[in-house]
């Protein structure tokens, strides 16, 4: 898998994308649904860790998330699904939370 490209990426400030990332790949704040920026902190097969701190200094932290875990992870109202981990490279999707 090839990582998103920067304007790619920039395509999830709307809270809505599929992109391929790695290790220190950041992910634009998507307003709309009060979530991000994220950064990409590990990618491997213990799964995918994303971090995000907002400007209140709140932070939030998703784990070790990987294809298997029944469902995607949200945070406030952006869900996010690992579709695939190959070696050191995941793609997410990123979605509205319902």
């Amino acid at each position: 898998m090839k990582p998103s490209t920067p304007a790619e990426l920039r395509a999830c400030a709307d809270g809505s994308c599929t992109v391929v990332v790695t290790k220190g790949t950041e992910i634009p704040r998507a307003d709309g649904l009060r979530a991000g920026p994220f950064t990409v902190s590990a990618v491997g097969a213990e799964g995918v860790d994303l971090s995000s701190g907002d400007a209140s200094g709140f932070t939030s932290n998703l784990l070790g998330q990987r294809p298997d875990q029944g469902g995607p992870s949200t945070v406030n109202e952006l869900s996010i699904a690992v579709l695939a981990i190959v070696g050191d490279t995941a793609k997410l999707r990123l979605f509205p939370a319902e």
